[in-house]
């Protein structure tokens, strides 16, 4: 490869890199302008965390490689040796040598050369760009030191698409309780419905409302209405299991989502969380209680807003019955949700039967 050739390669290579944040996007046209130049059967950028090694992105043209969001083992690994040494290593020929647990990986999917750059962030390898290809000696000393001037863009670029993940992770949860927000309420409850509709399937909401939480801030400041609302919280989170999921719907309201869940399944979770919370004890004199609404996908209704609703319809007739308790939306008429949007559920509650438990 000639020097103006080269130039060009790293010129175009380096424009791809720091074009987006979509780090997928970003190898798979990495891959495809290099390809140009050198022999390429597989590419990968990792990150190495907490003993392990995470595939961010993948490219490849072998059917049975591993795929992007694979992890596996640190250990053993020559992204151990990568992270223990902080220089780029190449194994010339797998079939004459393979160092590592990697390398019999590799060598039973056709490659011969593979090659590892680090990815070095403050001193530590934080992760891997590498290369692989099934003809052996395929990567020279050359190669190597023209692909060593694209990793710290590589670097720059996997750390500023963490960042913009954890912000746009970080809208998506409440700060005081770490639970996840309203905002991702509805994103999850519109998810979770467009996989039911497809694959069959039902789901329940429940929301909660602290009864008391009003009289506390009003007594004890709103610094021990705090400390209530994160204990809630925990409740809320220790109650579900591992498919759930938890929500601070705002204010003193909190909301549960359980996949996979009848209505009466999901009243006996609501009355669990309901008990747990009326037995959590302060050195304050007002007891803490709650009410929680229950209602449940398609029965419902069809959309978003439809089950809200009907949940928080559930919610407030429960406060209405004097609170610390659960009511379930056992029946609903889908014609019956149009025009609710923006009603107060007060003026929706003929629209609803309950069960009151």
């Amino acid at each position: 490869m000639k020097h103006q050739e080269e130039l060009l390669v790293i010129s175009h290579a380096s424009t791809i890199i720091v074009s987006g944040l979509d780090i997928q996007r970003m190898l798979y046209s990495l891959t495809e302008e290099l390809r140009k130049v050198i022999d390429i059967s597989w590419a990968a950028i990792t990150r190495i965390e907490e003993g392990n090694v995470h595939f961010l992105a993948l490219w490849s043209d072998i059917a049975s490689a591993r795929k992007a969001g694979d992890r596996i083992q640190l250990k053993g690994t020559a992204y151990e040796w990568l992270a223990a040494n902080r220089v780029a290593t190449v194994e010339p020929d797998l079939l004459q040598e393979s160092r590592f647990t990697t390398s019999k990986y590799h060598l039973k999917q056709g490659i011969r050369s593979i090659l590892y750059l680090p990815l070095i962030r403050e001193d530590e390898v934080t992760g891997s760009f590498t290369l692989a290809s099934r003809q052996p000696h395929n990567y020279s000393p050359r190669y190597i030191s023209i692909l060593e001037r694209l990793a710290p863009l590589i670097t720059a670029q996997v750390e500023n698409a963490r960042l913009y993940g954890e912000a746009v992770e970080s809208a998506r949860i409440d700060e005081l309780t770490g639970l996840y927000n309203r905002r991702a309420l509805n994103e999850i409850i519109a998810n979770e419905i467009k996989r039911c509709s497809r694959y069959g399937g039902m789901f329940s909401l429940i929301i909660l409302d602290i009864d008391t939480l009003k009289n506390i801030n009003d007594t004890y400041g709103h610094l021990t209405g705090d400390e209530y609302l994160r204990h809630v919280g925990s409740i809320i989170k220790a109650a579900v299991r591992s498919t759930d999921q938890a929500f601070r719907y705002g204010g003193d309201e909190f909301a549960i989502l359980l996949t996979q869940t009848t209505t009466d399944d999901a009243t006996a979770v609501a009355e669990r969380v309901r008990q747990q919370v009326a037995s959590v004890t302060r050195e304050i004199n007002i007891p803490i209680t709650c009410s929680l609404g229950i209602a449940s996908w398609p029965a419902g209704g069809p959309g978003v807003n439809d089950l809200i609703n009907a949940a928080d319809t559930a919610l407030y007739q429960a406060k209405r019955n004097g609170g610390n308790q659960s009511n379930a939306n056992t029946t609903f008429n889908p014609e019956d949700s149009q025009g609710t949007e923006g009603i107060p559920p007060k003026q929706q509650n003929n629209r609803l039967r309950f069960s009151q438990i």
